[in-house]
């Protein structure tokens, strides 16, 4: 018998939250960009300082005075950052997400101001699903019975719980799925808030110091576990924080936040987990200064349990098992096609089968190079892989160069060149995972550093 085979379908609506720095940001007053630039124009950003300075978190604003700086949309552009290792748009997400709707208009950006607190942000999207989920029940395709799914990445998946754990919008929400979701926060905030403190350090790593430092979306993600590397482990306090250059203030209401999440259920909570990239983990504190560790020590035992570049993989469970485990960066889970995949899967409520392939490849690169200058990059592979490596101008999408890996002193490396300033997509593959990929900001010589900080 014949007839027309469907694919399974999503009839609830669906609102995709960004994580930080990835909603575009504008002047509410003048409509002047502030964040969301294209890749090129961020070289600017970086180095001169331009428009830094009003991305600042005010005195007003923290007494909850906002309005100033209003969200636009979610990211349309590959994002340069200094630490974080740059910010990829959500494109393809939510184009697989609105593909597997059984109507385009079931499906909301929420775009947010991420300087702001978790909780602020919370409040906001409580008044979006409200009013999402009223349009789409009374829509021709919709059904009066119809739920809310949140897609969450990153910080966007703090925001969800927040959302659904403190408020009275839960039973409006079928499930939220996250993707590299801190749940117990990311030493590579400490690491930010800190980093260059007392010594040289490159211009784009003080510049985005200045912002974060007034930043209570950054203080938000700082680690609540026991991370600080000393007599058996022990958690990060305000008072570490404040020492370490942060907003002591800011911290104490982020881990006050953080232990309410912790206290939460896990019903209706899915999960996609980044591995295998190498992954700051825990941090020795030595005379204010952080200096990161790829490890937690545990019992007096060293292990290394790696993430996603950005989160460790216990911080981005959420306490269940995870729809899927990828051998991921942090900004590429958001546009991988497995992960894509697996939110799908969980839309249309299938049942995804494990992907097919070796193990998947880490990758470690810098966030900075210097145009001309050596650029190393590290892979982590398995003996007998053969990754391949190419790179790609963010602006552009256009290749590059392809630089063939070595093996040199027990470790796979790749070593590049950049020839021109820009942001560049490093992109290695190896098995049947889609590549796993790294943004780096290229600078031209000369007047890189600020030996005053």
């Amino acid at each position: 018998m014949g007839g027309v085979v469907t694919a399974p379908v999503c009839r609830d609506a669906v609102i995709v939250i960004p994580g930080i720095m990835g909603s575009e940001l504008v002047d509410a007053e003048t409509g002047d960009v502030l964040w969301g630039l294209s890749p090129r124009s961020y070289l600017r950003f970086w180095t001169s300082g331009g428009g830094l300075e009003r991305l600042q978190v005010t005195d007003q604003e923290r007494e909850g005075k906002t309005g100033r700086i209003r969200a636009k949309g979610l990211l349309r552009f590959p994002v340069a950052s200094p630490i974080f290792g740059g910010f990829e748009p959500y494109t393809r997400l939510v184009a697989a997400i609105r593909h597997s709707l059984v109507h385009s208009d079931a499906l909301c950006e929420f775009a947010y101001d991420w300087r702001l607190p978790v909780a602020f942000n919370a409040a906001r999207l409580g008044d979006a699903v409200e009013a999402h989920l009223r349009r789409w029940r009374m829509h021709r395709m919709g059904s009066k019975d119809a739920s809310v799914v949140l897609v969450a990445h990153s910080m966007g998946g703090l925001v969800a719980r927040c959302f659904t754990g403190t408020t009275d919008g839960a039973p409006a929400v079928r499930q939220t799925v996250t993707l590299g979701t801190p749940f117990f926060g990311a030493v590579k905030a400490a690491y930010l808030l800190n980093a260059g403190r007392g010594a040289p350090v490159p211009l784009p790593r003080a510049r985005l110091r200045e912002l974060a430092l007034t930043l209570p979306g950054v203080h938000d993600l700082l680690p609540s576990y026991r991370c600080v590397d000393d007599a058996g482990g022990r958690p990060l306090t305000p008072a570490d924080v404040a020492d370490l250059g942060g907003d002591g203030e800011l911290a104490d209401a982020s881990f006050a936040m953080q232990r309410t999440l912790a206290k939460l259920g896990t019903d209706g909570l899915r999960t996609v987990v980044g591995v295998e990239q190498p992954t700051m983990q825990s941090m020795r504190l030595v005379r204010g200064v952080v200096v990161p560790q790829r490890h937690l020590v545990e019992e007096g035992v060293r292990t290394d349990h790696r993430g996603d570049g950005t989160v460790y993989v216990e911080a981005a469970l959420g306490g269940v098992e995870p729809v899927s485990y990828l051998p991921q960066s942090h900004a590429g889970l958001a546009r991988a096609p497995e992960a894509i995949a697996a939110v799908v899967a969980v839309l249309t409520r299938q049942r995804l089968g494990p992907p097919m392939g070796a193990t998947g490849a880490g990758l470690d690169a810098p966030d900075l190079a210097i145009v001309g200058e050596p650029c190393e990059v590290r892979i982590t592979a398995p003996d007998d892989a053969v990754p391949s490596c190419r790179v790609v101008d963010a602006d552009t999408g256009e290749q590059v160069a392809a630089p063939v890996p070595v093996r040199r002193d027990g470790q796979l490396l790749v070593t590049m060149r950049m020839s021109a300033p820009g942001v560049y997509r490093v992109e290695v593959k190896t098995g049947g995972y889609s590549a796993v990929t790294a943004l780096i900001m290229a600078l031209p010589p000369g007047g890189a550093h600020d030996g005053s900080r």
